[in-house]
C-alpha cells in the first residue's frame, strides 16, 4: 500500500519527513501504514540527512528547501560521484535539466550548476505562483528550459507555460494549454516541446492519457491528443527516443529485479533505467538498448 495513494514512496516519504517530531504521534494515528512508516529506524536516519531548511525568500516567492544531495553517474563506468550542494539547499520537489555544460535546478527558486568552474549560482526564481509537480525539459539546442503544468499553493492544477533563457537568466511565459495537468511530463520530441498526461484538480490521481505539444513555428499548442498513453497512470518514465518515437516503462516488461524506477532517460542509443527501493541506497542503472521502430502511438514502450 502507497504512504500517500497516487504518489509514489520516494515523493511520498519525504513529506513524512519534514513534519516535526512533536506531530509523529499524529502521523502514527493516522494508519497503520504510517505508523509503521515513522516506527521504523530507517526513517529517522533519513531525516537526519534531509535536514530542513528555512524558507528563503526573493521578490515574493518563498522556496521550501532541504539540504538533499545530487549525484552523477557515468554509465560506462557505473560509478556515481557526490555535488557539493548548493550551501542554501535545493527546492522541495525540485526538478534537474542538463542546458549545455550546465545542470539547471528548478523548483520556485532555480539554482545553476557549472561543470567547467564546479561553481552553484542562483538563477532568478520562476515567476508566478509557486509551482510543483510540473514538467520539465531542455530543448534540443540546449539553451532553454521548458515549465509546463503542475499546481499551486492551494493545490490547483495548472495550465500554464514557462520558457527559461539560462544565459540571459530570464523568464518567460508561453500560451496557457489547452488542460490543467498537475503531476505531468514534459519532453522534446521532433522539434516541439509536449507535455504529457497528469491530471486536472477535481481528478486528483486520476490521470489522463491525452499529450500536447507546443509549435514553436506558430507559437501554439496542437489539439490534444488523447490515446497518447496506453492507460491511465503517471508517465513519470516518458522519455524521447528521436525518431524511434517515444518510450515509456511498464512493470511487465522490466527484469524482476528493476522493482522502483526512480529515472528513465535515453543515453547513447540506449534506454538507462534507474532503480531505487530506498532512498538511503544508491540507485541502481540497469541499460537496454532501443527498439527501432517507426514513431505511432502504439510504441511508447
Amino acid at each position: 500500500m502507497d504512504l500517500i495513494p497516487g504518489l509514489p514512496d520516494d515523493v511520498a516519504r519525504p513529506c513524512l519527513i519534514c513534519v516535526s517530531y512533536e506531530k509523529f504521534s499524529t502521523i502514527a494515528a493516522v494508519c497503520r501504514v504510517w505508523k509503521n512508516e515513522v516506527e521504523d529506524p530507517d526513517f529517522f536516519r533519513q531525516m537526519k540527512t534531509a535536514r530542513v531548511m528555512p524558507n528563503r525568500s526573493s521578490g515574493g516567492m518563498k522556496c521550501p528547501m532541504l539540504a538533499f544531495r545530487v549525484t552523477l553517474l557515468d554509465p560506462e563506468t557505473g560509478n556515481w560521484s557526490e555535488f557539493l550542494v548548493f550551501s542554501d539547499g535545493l527546492p522541495m520537489f525540485c526538478q534537474l535539466v542538463g542546458v549545455e555544460s550546465e545542470l539547471v535546478v528548478v523548483g520556485g527558486c532555480v539554482f545553476i550548476y557549472n561543470f567547467v568552474s564546479a561553481t552553484w549560482r542562483r538563477g532568478a526564481d520562476m515567476p508566478g505562483v509557486r509551482r510543483s509537480f510540473f514538467g520539465c525539459a531542455t530543448s534540443y539546442s540546449g539553451r532553454m528550459g521548458y515549465v509546463a503544468g503542475g499546481h499551486d499553493g492551494e493545490k490547483k492544477a495548472l495550465r500554464s507555460a514557462l520558457v527559461y533563457d539560462v544565459a540571459k537568466n530570464e523568464w518567460a511565459m508561453l500560451p496557457d494549454m489547452a488542460r490543467e495537468r498537475d503531476e505531468c511530463k514534459a519532453a522534446f520530441h521532433r522539434g516541439k516541446f509536449h507535455v504529457i498526461g497528469g491530471h486536472c484538480t477535481e481528478m486528483q490521481g486520476g490521470f489522463e492519457r491525452s499529450a500536447e505539444a507546443f509549435d514553436f513555428v506558430k507559437c501554439q499548442w496542437h489539439k490534444a491528443e488523447e490515446d497518447f498513453l496506453e492507460a491511465r497512470t503517471r508517465p513519470k518514465t516518458c522519455v524521447d527516443g528521436s525518431d524511434m518515437g517515444m518510450y515509456m516503462c511498464h512493470a511487465v516488461k522490466l527484469p524482476a529485479e528493476i522493482h522502483h524506477i526512480a529515472y528513465m532517460t535515453t543515453w547513447q542509443g540506449k534506454l538507462l533505467v534507474i532503480e531505487s527501493s530506498e532512498l538511503s541506497v544508491l540507485p541502481k542503472p540497469f541499460i537496454n538498448s532501443l527498439f527501432n521502430h517507426n514513431y505511432n502511438k502504439k510504441n511508447h514502450h
